[in-house]
């Protein structure tokens, strides 16, 4: 897997769009170790700009916290402007952005 350099709010749409399509709204939750080392591997520089893009979200009410902070879910009472800040930022086919991206420098 190619390492991808992503701005802030992609990677917090990244973290979203995890959450989202496992079913974990609320009630269910995701261990904060697994979701960094998962996204660590798919980023360039370092994970500490995951553990930022968490806390991020946490501040926005994005998010919820389980286990002392251990475990995360998405907030349903947050749910459209989740979907909404997701279709904004979340990148869904790297390759097309990155042509894209070396299309529009070259014009």
């Amino acid at each position: 897997m190619t390492k991808r350099d992503m701005t802030e709010e992609q990677i917090m749409a990244d973290i979203l769009n995890r959450l989202i399509d496992s079913g974990i709204w609320g009630t269910g939750h995701q261990n904060v170790d697994q979701l960094r080392s998962w996204l660590h591997g798919k980023l360039k520089k370092n994970g500490k700009r995951v553990t930022k893009a968490i806390n991020e979200l946490y501040k926005k009410g994005l998010i919820g916290a389980k286990n002392n902070g251990g475990s995360i879910y998405a907030n349903p009472r947050k749910r459209n402007e989740i979907k909404g800040f997701i279709e904004k930022h979340y990148i869904a086919d790297w390759n097309k952005y990155l042509k894209e991206k070396k299309d529009k420098k070259e014009q």
